[in-house]
């Protein structure tokens, strides 16, 4: 017994000795944010910079992965996000973290506080008014993707954030629906290896698909936002849908004795591997 105390007494006080830069180690997940800005709908997206619209609940799937030697990967942005890595630098005097991406540094946020579990931050952007109305809050994520072959924050696994600026043609949005299944799998992949219970399937929300114990099913064209988001037009993402539903109306026998998850990463693996 006294050990066990002992034990507690030196996580506690570790934890406590901790600097704030040692604390903001990890990934971290959106999760809400507290605002004093009663209508955000007002903000025009195409005019508004991601400091504006961070609170908003298209921002599910943003997060941030601080790593020890001072790199960082994150996803930032409306709906799907865009993808951004770098190294991170913080400043004890003033509580900012700045980003240098492509030998470019910004300071972006001002840790408010940080603990185990939560982290709090303002967007340091060119509006006080925002930065003093707005307060971000992240959740931790026990993860262990540094080991992992599966680590789908890689960039490798996210050139599909990047949207098009002009209309694709058929080959370049079939490549991109691969680029989304790659993912996709790979996410998937990585939660079968580290034996999860339950997995999130909001990561892969995006996709024009729903998933059931037994099976998949297409969404319908109105349930496509997300989808949307992925190609230059609505038209480019009913192209994408369709080359998946092609794919899906031809012979697709299933395996038998899976889990569900495992019989969700054998269907988007046929669907990819089948895509000319």
């Amino acid at each position: 017994m006294k050990k066990i105390v002992l034990v507690f007494t030196i996580l506690a006080f570790y934890s406590c000795n901790q600097s704030l830069e040692d604390k903001i180690v990890g990934k971290w997940n959106f999760e809400n944010v507290d605002s004093q800005i009663l209508d955000l709908s007002e903000l025009r997206y195409k005019n508004s910079s991601l400091s504006n619209l961070l609170g908003s609940s298209f921002y599910e799937t943003n997060y941030l992965f601080f790593q020890k030697e001072k790199s960082y990967k994150g996803v930032l942005g409306v709906y799907n996000g865009i993808y951004t890595d770098g190294n991170w630098s913080f400043n004890e005097n003033d509580s900012i973290v700045s980003f240098t991406e492509n030998r470019i540094t910004k300071p972006f946020l001002k840790i408010k506080s940080v603990s185990d579990k939560e982290l709090r931050f303002s967007v340091v952007s060119k509006h006080p008014t925002l930065d003093n109305l707005m307060e971000f809050v992240f959740v931790k994520e026990n993860q262990e993707l540094n080991n992992s072959k599966f680590d789908y924050t890689q960039k490798q696994f996210n050139l599909w954030r990047k949207s098009p600026d002009e209309p694709e043609d058929l080959n370049q949005i079939s490549k991109r629906v691969k680029q989304c299944l790659e993912y996709s799998v790979t996410y998937l992949k990585y939660n079968l290896e580290q034996k999860k219970s339950s997995v999130s399937l909001k990561e892969i929300s995006f996709l024009p698909i729903n998933f059931y114990d037994n099976g998949i099913q297409l969404k319908d064209p109105d349930e496509l936002q997300k989808w949307d988001n992925v190609f230059f037009s609505n038209v480019d993402a009913l192209n994408g849908r369709e080359i998946i539903k092609q794919i899906i109306k031809t012979d697709f026998s299933l395996p038998e004795d899976k889990s569900g998850l495992e019989l969700d990463i054998y269907i988007l693996e046929e669907i990819k591997n089948r895509i000319k």
